[in-house]
This record gives C-alpha cells, sequence and structure tokens, in this order.
C-alpha cells in the first residue's frame, strides 16, 4: 500500500506525555486554519510504500534514531535493553483523510506491540469510528479549536468565506464517539492572540461538562491549553500567565495542563519542540 507521506519523528517525548513515541505525517486536511504550523502539509504528494514505514517502525522500537555512529557494543546494549519507543501516533494533516493509510499503519503500530494514538482535528467522525471499533487505536487527541457552533469554528478553521456550514458538527460527533466508546482522549485547544477569547474557552469547557455528564464511562483524561506558535514573527504568542489564567478558570473539568515554549526560545528557531509539565501546570 502507498501512503501520501508528510514526514517522520522517530522520537518524540511530547506528542504523547509520558511516552517515547514515533510520529507518522500523514499530508491533507480539509481545514485551513489561519494560523496552522502545519500547512505544508494541507496538500501536496509524497508517495511512501507502507513497508518502508514499518520497517522505520521496527528499528525505532530496538533503538533510537540517530545520526551519530555507535559502538557494536552500544548497538548489542541497546536491542537487548527494553524497546525504546513503546507508543506510535498518526498525525497530519489530518491523518484520517487518508483512511485507509491510517487504518493500516496503526493495525502495523498495534502488531508491533505498540501503542497507537491518533491526533486529528475530527471532520471524519465515521472514519474515526471505524478505528475504534476496529481496535486500533489506544488514544485520541483530539483539537478542539473554538465553541462548537459554525459561525465560530468555521472563522476558526478559515473556512468561513468557503461557506462550509458543518465543521462544528462533525467534531461534536468525534468527541461524542470518543466519550461514547471510552477510548483514552485528550482535548487540545490552541489558542492564539485573537482566538479563542475567555469567554468562547469557557464555552469549550460548557460542551465538555455536557459531554461528561452524558457519558458517564468517558475517559477524559486531559485537556491541553497550547500556547499558538507563529511560523515566522506574524504575532507574538500569547502570554504564559494568561495561558495560565485561561486553565485556571476551567480547572473544575479535572487535568487542564498548558503546553507553551519556554520563553527563551519563542520565534526563534523554526518549528521549536516545545517541552510537557511533569507536575503542576505551566513548563517554561
Amino acid at each position: 500500500m502507498n501512503v501520501n507521506l508528510g514526514g517522520i519523528v522517530h522520537l518524540s517525548t511530547v506528542d504523547w506525555p509520558g511516552k517515547a513515541c514515533m510520529v507518522v505525517f500523514l499530508r491533507g486536511c480539509p481545514l485551513r486554519c489561519p494560523h496552522c504550523h502545519n500547512r505544508d502539509l494541507w496538500d501536496g504528494v509524497s508517495i511512501a510504500d507502507l513497508s518502508l514505514i514499518r520497517n522505520e517502525m521496527k528499528k525505532s522500537i530496538a533503538h533510537p534514531h540517530a545520526k551519530d555512529q555507535i559502538t557494536l557494543d552500544e548497538s548489542i546494549r541497546r536491542t537487548k535493553a527494553k524497546p525504546f519507543i513503546s507508543a506510535f501516533v498518526l498525525s497530519g494533516g489530518d491523518p484520517l483523510m487518508q483512511q485507509e493509510a491510517a487504518l493500516a499503519l496503526l493495525g502495523t503500530a498495534k502488531s508491533l506491540g505498540l501503542d497507537a494514538g491518533v491526533e486529528t482535528s475530527g471532520y471524519y467522525p465515521d472514519r474515526l469510528s471505524m478505528l475504534l471499533k476496529k481496535n486500533v487505536v489506544d488514544r485520541v487527541f483530539l483539537d478542539i479549536k473554538a465553541p462548537l457552533k459554525e459561525h465560530e469554528y468555521a472563522r476558526a478553521t478559515g473556512l468561513l468565506d468557503a461557506g462550509r456550514r458543518d465543521v462544528a458538527e462533525r467534531v461534536s460527533e468525534s468527541l461524542r464517539i470518543c466519550m461514547s466508546f471510552g477510548v483514552p482522549l485528550e482535548v487540545r485547544t490552541t489558542v492564539f492572540p485573537e482566538m479563542p477569547s475567555f469567554t468562547e474557552l469557557g464555552e469549550i469547557a460548557e460542551t465538555l461538562c455536557m459531554f461528561k455528564d452524558e457519558f458517564p464511562s468517558h475517559r477524559l483524561d486531559a485537556v491541553v491549553i497550547q500556547q499558538g506558535r507563529p511560523r515566522e514573527r506574524e504575532f507574538e504568542p500569547v502570554p504564559l500567565d494568561e495561558l495560565d489564567a485561561m486553565a485556571g478558570s476551567i480547572e473544575s473539568l479535572g487535568n487542564v495542563l498548558v503546553r507553551a515554549m519556554p520563553r527563551a526560545k519563542l520565534g526563534k528557531v523554526d518549528n521549536p519542540e516545545p517541552l510537557w509539565p511533569e507536575d503542576g501546570r505551566t513548563m517554561v
């Protein structure tokens, strides 16, 4: 099977907090979010064979992917040690845009003994439901970008001028599916200077509370407030104290965290990799 591949991160400790994982990015996304950090993956073609990605998974399980040469003794030690990664995350774009590839990659990860997670915009609830029924997803990372109202969501996803009025409904259904299946779920909301506001974040929290009440067996483990980062310098990121205040305003949801870059690195490197807090709310 061929996959329209966007890229591979052989080792990440960020995409699945608490786990060392490999991340595969698939090309294609139905949204056009104004400040998308992965807009290079919206379109384009970069074909790779599934078997090649499977081989990369095997390598990352055995030892870290590194450019530096290592000694034979070190290679043997790593091979005999516990697997270097324990999880696999499928991201994008929105990886569910490539339905068959997503199923094949997640199934491959499970066959290799890895926990499998998927990062999604929630635009494809039927495809998400299919993956959950196939038991190839151990955790869902769901982006909720705005209150689940059509006008607000079309604005947040860059589709307002296109006249799209079904995005919020699709995301709401994806959330409902995750809650009803009881799959471990992490909801992520990225905050930019102009959206979402304190009030809009409160509306998102109200929706989550409503779904928690509707599905008592849900497994919503974390709500993450992410600091939106500029691709270059088109805006100043929302300050950490404001993000903390926003997180504090919805702390009744339970495990609410802030994901942000250290101050010294903001806007100074391309595609910087943020850190997760080990305890407390914010890592700076």
